[in-house]
């Protein structure tokens, strides 16, 4: 009997579980061929709008096109640097390293070391009133501001003479006057501009320093990385020598104070080094920083990528189609039910 009643049960356990099973079969089954249906429907609603999504995407890719013809090229130099002065000191910060026990003896201050010249450096090629005194000295803001294209035939810049009267030498701009606005872009409007222009980094595992410099005119790009480096080492070149004369005059006077002969002998040995420091000034013409590769005239445009603007133009079309095709029919899908 008990065998009896454990077959019955084994039936209606099979009866169930395949029943079960049947039911995931069927839902399993439904659920394919709705992914089918969906896909099939997606398809079709793509194939329909096919015309749209070709013509979107020839609008978006012809305006990329004409986009990319209207910029003009732009080239750039480069420079590669390094530090002149591969110790880091120099000035009163090496007679600080050198005699700075000494010197304190006698009640003189001579600074700390000069260990960062070169971010320094970097810094004030950066900073807005070292590149100011750049382009006035040079007259570059109507080249900063005001070109629209540079003629390589004629090696000419063309200027937007909306903006800057070339012939006369004046900026003609509409600018509101009850504003206080003036015709002549600001300083910091010019600094702005010649930033985007003009890169200065410091390689910290090389400890190379890379100045180059965008422009219409390849020769103008070139021209400025000159002028730039050569900037900078004047810049620094003359302050050692204003520092180193008047620590000469400094010491002098502390000689002829103190009647140590050991703290003259001190001061002399600075004003050793210090003249020494002002005759390196004097003869150097890399003081800073010397050329490692020397700039060159570019032949060749580093922007703009007119390939890569009409292939994402192109790209960007036909997604912007699809994504309108689909919105328009599922939104007018929406509204019917």
């Amino acid at each position: 009997m008990d065998k009896e009643l454990e077959y019955r049960l084994a039936r209606i356990e099979e009866k169930l579980t395949g029943s079960v099973n049947d039911k995931d079969s069927d839902f399993a089954k439904q659920q394919k061929a709705d992914d089918e249906i969906d896909l099939r429907e997606l398809w079709n609603v793509i194939w329909a709008g096919r015309i749209k999504i070709i013509a979107i995407t020839a609008v978006f890719a012809v305006t990329s096109v004409i986009y990319a013809l209207s910029l003009p090229n732009m080239y750039k130099s480069e420079v590669i640097l390094a530090p002149a002065q591969s110790d880091g000191k120099s000035g009163m910060g090496a007679l600080a390293a050198q005699y700075g026990g000494l010197a304190a003896m006698a009640g003189i201050n001579l600074g700390g070391g000069d260990t960062s010249r070169i971010e320094q450096a970097i810094k004030l090629l950066n900073s807005w009133p070292f590149l100011e005194e750049f382009w006035q000295e040079y007259n570059y803001k109507p080249m900063i501001l005001a070109v629209e294209h540079w003629d390589a035939r004629t090696d000419k810049l063309e200027f937007d003479e909306s903006l800057y009267d070339s012939a006369r030498d004046i900026w003609v701009r509409e600018v509101d006057a009850e504003a206080g606005e003036l015709a002549e872009p600001s300083s910091y409007e010019t600094y702005k501009e010649l930033v985007k222009m003009l890169s200065v980094e410091l390689d910290h595992e090389t400890g190379l320093i890379y100045i180059s410099a965008e422009h219409y005119s390849p020769i103008v790009a070139e021209e400025w990385v000159s002028l730039l480096k050569r900037k900078i080492n004047t810049y620094y070149q003359q302050k050692d020598m204003v520092e180193a004369q008047k620590n000469i005059d400094y010491l002098t006077a502390k000689i002829q104070q103190t009647r140590l002969t050991n703290m003259q002998s001190v001061f002399y040995n600075m004003i050793e080094n210090q003249t020494k420091t002002l005759m390196l000034a004097e003869v150097s013409e890399e003081y800073l920083l010397k050329t490692v590769v020397p700039s060159k005239v570019a032949e060749e445009k580093s922007k703009p990528r007119r390939a890569l603007i009409c292939i994402l133009g192109f790209l960007f079309g036909g997604v912007f189609g699809l994504v309108f095709v689909l919105l328009k029919y599922f939104s007018s899908s929406s509204i019917d039910k």
